[in-house]
């Protein structure tokens, strides 16, 4: 009860602290996707149509209930967007972090406001009086109330007709029953990571997956180890389960050329920096290559240490990039990688940038993942730092191009309209979408 308390407490007292004294001291204070959504144009609820097109005849509206930020590194729930969109679907995005991305604090703020992405693509604010780090908790009936409001709201002002929800984490999950019980609004649980490896998710956010699992008419798995850890748990999931990978947005990396500048051999990797990542592969390559140079793009989590690589001068941690400049980091790349410690989160996972890697034909040296073995004649595996080295030596050698040719591919093959595609279809069976 106590703790309790505190919470309340606390989430009643740090958006003040925040959004007056913390961020104001510096820009670096303020998360940067709490400031990119403020570039769109914004309009509150009842002028929503001013800035979203008509629905498509026949299709549903696709409503996304997210783990990430639209704004933050471009992942699974972004890309699906994109490609519903592709399919004419219009899309709407619901900001996860309810109040915190927010300038003001709740008194002084507007409560709703829906953003104008890209075409079809619209992103839902709702600000809510406490401003939860949405992962943290689950969220209140009040607040249940306040978000499920504001999409129905949002849903009339922009004469939405039919809807399916896809639900990226737990949290979310009252609001979709509620969207169900209004609306009969089928619901998707896309499960794209084995949350229990997360440091940072809530345990009665883990809790509550087991009522998504429940209630969701159809569950999306990412990879097929994570749809076997989780049916071996739930045997009555197989029959609405399906596994649905990760895939590329390829045409956006189709002119990356490999370098060939004549400089150092740079090897890379783009993606975030936290606990999973392996840090001693990294830096025996780095020390054993010391005229070898390593560009580690993205940004860095509280998991990873200030001073994993001191001492190294050939290893830069570039940070966070948007996504449009990722094609000019990776035409740097000589050889691509994906160094994380083998363990259920990352056993669970399929790397989006191992498709992103493939879309711009370069060699990869990755852990031996099990999504990524799947391509293992067209990745080099290491299963310890010794041997990442070895497979780099390999990798930077590599002059076949055919191996380029069938990466780019695969990469053309996988690419997130069939994902959206496959989706569709497979709600069809069970919810008649």
């Amino acid at each position: 009860m106590l703790q309790g308390k505190a919470l309340d407490l606390k989430e009643l007292i740090r958006p003040y602290y925040l959004k007056w004294i913390y961020f104001p001291v510096s820009d670096n204070h303020c998360p940067p996707e709490f400031k990119r959504w403020r570039q769109y144009p914004s309009v509150p609820l009842e002028l929503a149509k001013q800035i979203v097109s008509s629905a498509s005849d026949g299709l549903p509206d696709a409503l996304f209930l997210p783990m990430t930020d639209w704004h933050g590194i471009r992942q699974r729930s972004q890309q699906m967007a994109r490609g519903f969109s592709g399919l004419g679907h219009r899309c709407f995005y619901l900001n996860p972090h309810l109040g915190r991305e927010f300038p003001q604090v709740y008194p002084l703020s507007q409560k709703r406001l829906l953003t104008s992405l890209e075409p079809r693509i619209a992103e839902l604010h709702v600000h809510l009086l406490r401003e939860p780090v949405f992962h943290h908790r689950r969220l209140n009936r009040e607040e249940v109330e306040t978000v499920t409001a504001g999409i129905l709201a949002m849903l009339q002002a922009t004469e939405s007709s039919r809807q399916l929800s896809i639900v990226g984490l737990p949290v979310w999950t009252d609001v979709a029953l509620r969207l169900r019980e209004a609306l009969h609004t089928p619901i998707v649980y896309d499960c794209h990571d084995l949350l229990e490896g997360f440091d940072g998710i809530g345990q009665d956010v883990l809790d509550q997956e087991g009522e998504l699992f429940a209630s969701a008419d159809l569950v999306v798995f990412s990879a097929e180890w994570l749809a076997h850890e989780h049916i071996s748990r739930r045997p009555e999931l197989a029959g609405k389960a399906v596994v649905i990978r990760n895939g590329a947005d390829s045409q956006h990396f189709a002119g990356v050329v490999r370098n060939s500048s004549g400089g150092p051999v740079t090897v890379g990797y783009i993606g975030a920096l936290n606990s999973w990542f392996d840090i001693q592969a990294i830096r025996a390559a780095a020390s054993e290559h010391p005229d070898w140079r390593f560009l580690l793009v993205g940004p860095t989590g509280s998991g990873f240490p200030k001073n994993a690589f001191a001492g190294l001068k050939n290893i830069q941690l570039i940070g966070e990039v948007g996504y449009q400049d990722l094609p000019a980091w990776m035409a740097r790349f000589d050889v691509a990688t994906i160094p994380f410690l083998i363990q259920p989160l990352t056993m669970a996972t399929n790397p989006v940038k191992l498709y992103e890697y493939f879309a711009c034909g370069l060699p990869v040296v990755s852990s031996p993942l099990a999504e990524v073995a799947r391509y293992s004649d067209l990745v080099y595996l290491a299963g310890d730092p010794a041997e990442f080295v070895r497979q780099l030596e390999r990798a930077v050698q590599e002059n076949d191009p055919s191996k380029r040719d069938a990466r780019r591919t695969v990469a053309i093959r996988e690419n997130w309209r069939s994902r959206s595609e496959t989706l569709i279809a497979e709600l069809a069976k069970i919810a008649g979408v």
